[in-house]
């Protein structure tokens, strides 16, 4: 009974000793020190190696500094000291490898272990969201597309969007700075250079998703919210990406239908607005955050951005070949999951594909450099008189005002090429049986009849112009 008495007595003088430097790890560990923490618990936890919450504080520690293998042995003899926390940690681990069911596992025993010790969780909301996400994440790997990715590139966080080597056909990044809009870190100029897509926050902090005119003298006019409350989805909406077809936008939301941080969302336009958007599932999306996947169809390369690496200041941005059908990878492959995480980009890859030429497309592109807008850097033909004058460039003209209606006539030239592809693929929609699409074929075509028209206009005055100013 002595004996039982003094064992007792000395796991309490254990406890009491470890207690201070714990706290102290543990402030050290709110403060972002996490090395500091480390250098405490580290010894502690050799010193006391069943100590639930010396193991506990190492795991969490460790999975600060990105050393995530390392904290699961901690965090499991945290567990079996029955530190709820650990579960909770655990869980996140297990949904950082896509294990959802895991995760969900070991989520149930934390509210388990929390109602034992008569505990409240501090955030039930957030907690229920988790589960919810873990939920989505199984669901998703049941859909797991099937893509080709050709390079996958390590940049800085800032200016990241400068690596997607887009033709200027595609569209062209603009950076916040570059636009005279409060609180814009980046926006979006589809080929025809008229409306600008970008996100703001609103009066209560959350960011939309907005579109505004472009002038030719580069002013935005009239900013105005792009879609509802459904491109929100509970969250933020940011980082849109216009398709060529001017209908289908992609932009990422870290909203309800989020599994974690960012994912990318797809969406199209209809005569009443946006459709209700559709989470683009995995490979694209992950835990971590997941944004702005752009379409290069005139390359035929996609890209988009992610966090899941956790490298830090630092994104990862994957190049990939888009398909015109989705396929998805089989169930029952025994590399589901690394296809999922986009452990290893060469599993995507057919064997003995060789991708140089692509790539050094996709090189060429980026030597092109930003251009001012869609009608700068292009060539034509234009007679101008009947004495042999010939205009290849903007450059070429002497007026200003005619050089401007030569950029309208190059921007309305544009905006036919976008409503041939457009109607070329609702025409293919029409033919596959889609009846509905045929109010939008003859929409299409008054909307390309008038793109016509308005080139051969301004062209016109374009020549006019030029002739009245150089023969006076």
């Amino acid at each position: 009974m002595v004996k039982k008495i003094l064992v007792a007595l000395l796991v309490a003088v254990s406890a009491n000793a470890l207690a201070a430097p714990i706290d102290e790890a543990k402030k050290l560990y709110r403060e972002g020190r996490y090395e500091d923490a480390l250098a405490i618990l580290q010894p502690l936890q050799r010193q006391s190696p069943r100590n639930g919450n010396a193991n506990y504080w190492l795991g969490a520690t460790l999975i600060a500094l990105n050393r995530q293998s390392e904290a699961v042995p901690f965090l499991e003899t945290a567990l079996k000291r029955d530190v709820p926390e650990a579960a909770y940690a655990l869980g996140g681990l297990s949904a950082d490898n896509y294990c959802a069911e895991d995760a969900l596992e070991y989520f149930s025993t934390y509210e388990s272990m929390m109602r034992k010790a008569r505990r409240q969780i501090s955030d039930t909301e957030a907690f229920e969201r988790e589960k919810s996400r873990l939920v989505l994440m199984e669901n998703m790997l049941q859909r797991v597309e099937k893509i080709e990715v050709i390079d996958s590139i390590v940049v800085d966080a800032d200016m990241f969007f400068t690596a997607y080597k887009m033709a200027p056909e595609a569209g062209r990044f603009v950076s916040g700075s570059m636009l005279s809009i409060e609180d814009v870190e980046l926006g979006f100029l589809p080929q025809i250079n008229t409306e600008l897509f970008y996100s703001q926050p609103d009066s209560t902090g959350c960011y939309r998703l907005m579109s505004a005119g472009i002038l030719d003298d580069g002013t935005i006019d009239h900013p105005m919210p792009l879609g509802g409350e459904d491109l929100n989805g509970g969250g933020n909406a940011e980082y849109p990406f216009m398709m060529a077809d001017g209908l289908t936008l992609y932009f990422a939301n870290d909203g309800e239908g989020s599994i974690g941080g960012y994912d990318i969302f797809l969406t199209r336009r209809s005569d009443d607005g946006f459709l209700l958007p559709q989470n683009v599932g995995m490979p694209y999306n992950s835990p971590a955050d997941d944004y702005l996947l752009a379409i290069d169809e005139i390359t035929g390369v996609g890209w988009w951005a992610t966090d899941r690496n956790h490298i830090p200041g630092k994104v990862t941005i994957y190049v990939f070949v888009p398909s015109a059908t989705r396929r998805n990878v089989d169930l029952d492959d025994s590399n589901l999951r690394a296809l999922a995480k986009m452990s290893d980009i060469s599993l995507t890859q057919s064997p003995g594909t060789d991708y140089s030429a692509l790539l050094s497309k996709i090189d060429q592109n980026g030597s092109v450099g930003p251009t001012a807008g869609a009608s700068s850097g292009r060539t034509f033909n234009l007679p101008i008189g009947s004495n042999d004058r010939v205009y290849h460039t903007l450059n070429d003209f002497q007026n200003p005002e005619a050089r401007s209606a030569m950029a309208r006539a190059i921007d309305s030239e544009l905006r036919c090429i976008n409503l041939e592809r457009k109607l070329a693929a609702l025409r293919r929609s029409y033919t596959d049986g889609k009846i509905a699409v045929g109010s939008d074929i003859l929409d299409a075509e008054d909307q390309l009849a008038g793109a016509r028209r308005e080139k051969q206009i301004q062209t016109n005055t374009a020549i006019r112009l030029e002739l009245n100013y150089i023969t006076q």
